[in-house]
């Protein structure tokens, strides 16, 4: 498995969508500090701010960053026909594909180190009072543990979707939508992945709106969904068809009339 992630992480290396991802990352504090300037009438503080990035990133931006890159860096392997060489290699396709979603967990880990930085650097520009120590190592477990609950929630939509060429999209799609829901209240959300991972490391995330969530039903949720992930995972079969080429025939024109 080793070798795998490493392997992996070298094609990293020539993949444009990691920039995309970096970019998504970037913007979410950046759209926070929007709204921290067009809206008046709230206190802004560190922690209030880094609620609303966090807020960003579960609902608009992870879900679509985590199911977009899983979805590219698996079907690369049959765009650029490439699996049949790793069929070669005495690994299984859900060796090959675990490996690339434990490469996708540490990416979301350095996603949400650079966003927490960027957050951090915004802060200090914007003057948000309540910044020590203790607020910034919070800071960094809250955010990181929001990103990983959405990684295990977009899971099966990877799973069911973004491993088939014909779906990829589709599914990166459906990621955006079903972060979308998340920005909704209401007390059976506790029970929604999306939410679920903001309430296990914030359960005041609603007290705005006037809703109180509790971790336990939360917990349930995430562990159900990897669970359920686990379960896709291993009655998971490789992708039978891949993308080839054709090449046009060349036309040889007669000569003369």
């Amino acid at each position: 498995m080793g070798k795998i992630i490493k392997t992996e992480f070298l094609k990293l290396k020539r993949y444009s969508v990691i920039k995309a991802g970096i970019i998504m990352t970037v913007l979410s504090p950046l759209l926070s500090l929007f709204y921290s300037t067009a809206n008046g009438g709230q206190t802004w503080t560190f922690d209030y701010f880094m609620q609303q990035v966090m807020i960003s990133n579960c609902t608009l931006f992870f879900p679509i960053i985590i199911a977009l890159i899983a979805g590219y860096i698996i079907t690369r392997e049959y765009t650029d026909d490439t699996m049949k060489n790793i069929s070669t290699i005495p690994i299984s396709y859900k060796q090959l594909l675990s490996g690339k979603l434990l490469v996708l967990l540490l990416l979301t880990i350095c996603f949400s180190f650079i966003g927490c930085v960027l957050a951090l650097v915004i802060n200090v520009i914007a003057g948000f009072p309540g910044v020590h120590f203790g607020n910034l190592l919070n800071m960094f477990i809250r955010v990181t543990g929001a990103n990983l609950g959405i990684y295990i929630s977009v899971l099966p939509i990877i799973l069911l979707f973004c491993c088939s060429v014909n779906n990829f999209l589709g599914g990166v799609a459906l990621a955006f939508v079903y972060g979308y829901f998340g920005t909704f209240e209401g007390t059976l959300l506790n029970y929604y992945p999306i939410k679920a991972s903001m309430i296990l490391v914030d359960p005041t995330c609603g007290a705005e709106y006037g809703y109180t969530y509790h971790i336990f039903p939360a917990f349930i949720t995430i562990v159900l969904t990897f669970l359920i992930s686990v379960i896709i995972l291993a009655n998971k079969k490789k992708e039978p068809s891949t993308l080839t080429v054709t090449k046009k025939k060349k036309v040889v024109r007669k000569k003369g009339w």
